[in-house]
Order: C-alpha cells, then sequence, then structure tokens
C-alpha cells in the first residue's frame, strides 16, 4: 500500500513561497473604470488628491454663528442676531463673519469665514429680514464638517492589494478615480477526474455522481476573484489526462483537478502532474481534516508573450473527489495562494470566539477544519 507523505499547512505555504514568493515580475495588472470596480484588487496605492471636505461646511439647514455669541441663550432667553447675508449651494462665499452677526446657510453649503457652529433653523425665529432670535446656544464646531475631516490631501486611502468593496465606491468617487489600476483576474481550468463523473443535468445510473465538485469550485474561484477558463471531464484514462492537463496550463494561470489525488490504483494524477515538468509534484497529502490527499504541483512553463522567453511558475492542486473535502482544501490553500500571489493581497481572515453545539473529532495529527453556520445569541 502506498501510504502519503504528509506535509503540514504551513509547511505546504511555505513552499508555495519558495515559488512564487519572490517573483521576478509583477503580477499583470489593467485599467478598469469604477463602475466595474467592485471586488477587484488593487495594483496601486490610492492616496487622496484633496481635503475632503474641501471646504468647511453646514451639516444642517440653519445659520451659520460665532459659537461665543450664543452661550447662554435660552428659550426664555434668546439672543439677537444680525443677517448679514446668504450662501448659495455650489458657490464660493465671501462673506466674513463679525460678532452679532449670521448668516444663513443650507445643508451642505460653505460657512462663511468667521463662523465656528451653525444653529438650527428650528431654533431660530425671523423677526424681520435682517434680525433673528436663536432660542438655544451652539458648542463650537456643531454642526458642520471643517475642511478635510474625512481625510487629508496626500492621505493613503487604500494600499496595494485591496479588494475593492461597495463601500469605497463613495470614497473612490469623492477622489475622481474613474479608473483604477488592478491585478488582472488569474485564469483557473478545472479538470474533473473519474469514469463515474456525469453531467448535474443526467440522471445517475447506479455508480455514477453528478459532478458537484465543478461548479462548486468554479464558484469559490470566482469569489476569491479568478476568472474560469474553462471546465472539462476527463476519465481515468492516462494519456487523456495527460493531454487535458498539458492543453490547461497553456492558457491558465491554476490548473484545478478535481479527484484522483489519493493513492488508489487509478489514481494517477500526481505521475502526470510529475510528467508536466520541473518541480513536479511538491507536496501529496496534507495534516488536514478534511482534505488529506490534496496533491500540490509547480509546473515551470515558458512564457507565451513574443516578446519574452521567461519561465514562469505554473500551480496544479490536485482536490480531493470528496465535495466537502475538495472545498476545504481549495479555501486553505488556493483562496491563499491567489490573494498572496495574484492579488498582492495580505490581510489575514477574520477570526472571530464562537461557542459549539456539538462536538468535533479532530485528525489525530491533523489540522481540523469544520465548516460552521454562525449565529447570534
Amino acid at each position: 500500500m502506498n501510504l502519503l507523505k504528509v506535509d503540514t499547512v504551513n509547511e505546504v505555504k511555505n513552499k508555495l513561497k519558495l515559488y512564487f514568493g519572490e517573483r521576478k515580475t509583477e503580477s499583470p495588472t489593467e485599467l478598469v473604470f469604477l463602475r466595474n470596480a467592485v471586488h477587484r484588487y488593487l495594483a496601486e496605492e490610492i492616496c487622496s488628491d484633496t481635503d475632503i471636505p474641501q471646504f468647511t461646511r453646514s451639516v444642517v439647514d440653519g445659520y451659520a454663528v460665532i459659537a461665543k455669541d450664543t452661550f447662554g441663550t435660552g428659550e426664555s432667553a434668546p439672543v439677537f442676531l444680525d443677517v448679514v447675508g446668504s450662501v448659495d449651494m455650489g458657490k464660493d462665499c465671501s462673506i466674513t463673519l463679525e460678532p452679532g452677526q449670521a448668516v444663513y446657510v443650507p445643508t451642505g453649503g460653505m460657512l462663511p469665514a468667521g463662523s465656528d457652529a451653525m444653529v438650527m433653523i428650528e431654533y431660530v425665529e425671523m423677526l424681520d429680514e435682517k434680525t433673528i432670535a436663536v432660542y438655544k446656544s451652539a458648542a463650537p464646531n456643531s454642526g458642520i464638517m471643517n475642511q478635510g475631516d474625512d481625510f487629508k490631501q496626500g492621505q493613503l486611502l487604500f494600499e496595494q492589494g485591496h479588494r475593492i468593496t461597495v463601500k469605497d465606491v463613495g470614497m473612490l468617487s469623492a477622489i475622481g478615480k474613474d479608473q483604477l489600476k488592478v491585478y488582472r483576474k488569474p485564469c483557473v481550468s478545472i479538470l474533473s477526474i473519474g469514469d463515474e463523473i456525469i453531467d448535474i443535468t443526467e440522471n445517475p445510473k447506479p455508480g455514477e455522481v453528478r459532478d458537484i465538485n465543478s461548479y462548486t469550485i468554479a464558484a469559490f474561484a470566482e469569489e476569491t476573484g479568478a476568472e474560469i477558463q474553462y471546465i472539462e471531464k476527463i476519465p481515468d484514462v492516462h494519456h487523456q489526462l495527460r493531454e487535458a492537463l498539458k492543453n490547461a496550463l497553456a492558457v491558465s494561470d491554476i490548473v484545478l483537478l478535481s479527484g484522483g489525488s489519493s493513492a488508489g490504483n487509478k489514481d494517477m494524477t500526481a505521475e502526470i502532474i510529475d510528467a508536466m515538468g520541473d518541480p513536479g509534484v511538491v507536496t501529496h497529502g496534507i495534516a488536514m481534516k478534511p482534505g488529506k490527499p490534496t496533491i500540490i504541483g509547480v509546473i515551470e512553463v515558458e512564457s507565451a508573450s513574443e516578446e519574452s522567453e521567461e519561465i514562469q511558475n505554473k500551480l496544479v492542486v490536485g482536490l480531493p473527489g470528496h465535495p466537502m473535502a475538495a472545498i476545504v482544501a481549495y479555501d486553505v490553500i488556493v483562496n491563499d495562494f491567489m490573494r498572496r500571489y495574484c492579488f498582492h493581497n495580505e490581510e489575514e481572515p477574520i477570526r472571530l470566539t464562537a461557542r459549539i453545539t456539538e462536538n468535533i473529532h479532530a485528525g489525530e495529527g491533523r489540522e481540523t477544519y469544520q465548516l460552521v453556520s454562525i449565529k447570534r445569541l
């Protein structure tokens, strides 16, 4: 019996770092419009080109005042201020406020020089066209946003490798970034191996199984940020699998093999990966549960570019045939690899402390991974 000599998860990641961590060239990039940038990974640092807000502005509808003019004011003891003008939205304000004066400013309008607070219109009574009574005091900076309160010109907003979220779009719009330099999506091909595999549209006969893994892993890969080049079902035939892997390597950055990763007689994945070129299989078995029979291969391939004869390493991963094991192995190894070496994203996964509701049986001498649903008690 051929026993697997396993590596730990950290040993696998260190091996991948050896082959991919010191790339001669940066991962390929492209420009995309902001409307198409959500979930893409930045290939540049983004700094603000301006102060936001660009001017001190009101966040309420009311009157700009000098705060100390309103101190001690109340419903029974209002203060009376002279109205010396109003602010038009979208226009510069040239008024300079003096003690005892006020200026009407709509929400979002620019505060006049000399003012340092806003009084909401609900606490103001117009006595005539030139005079208001203020019935509530205003603290300095109340009702306003000062220039640069959100962020300053030149301030770093996003680091290289950051994955753009829907919440980031507003900030990027505020600094005028209509196009962004992002990392190109790595091309991933998936080969589903096994005589028993049939398409999900077919009715399985005894001994046959629908191709769950291809669809599932493709969805996970796209969620990571990859582009699926193609998916192909391959029978347990040596020359067909070898040819399929050769073709996939020619057009893909990463090739995922689903099934055919154990030490069984018909599982020829490791042998064929080795036949594709050096260094070949670098790990055959990982000390994890589930996912122990996972194969990690690295193949040197000549660049397809006519302008370059550079040799580049491509990742080949033989995932287990069991759907749950394939999902876990993908997330722990391939997802981590793509983030680090395709998108240069070093963000660590979010860790939460939770209480489990049932016993989880760990694999002896192996890291155990368990899919869970988290609920707030």
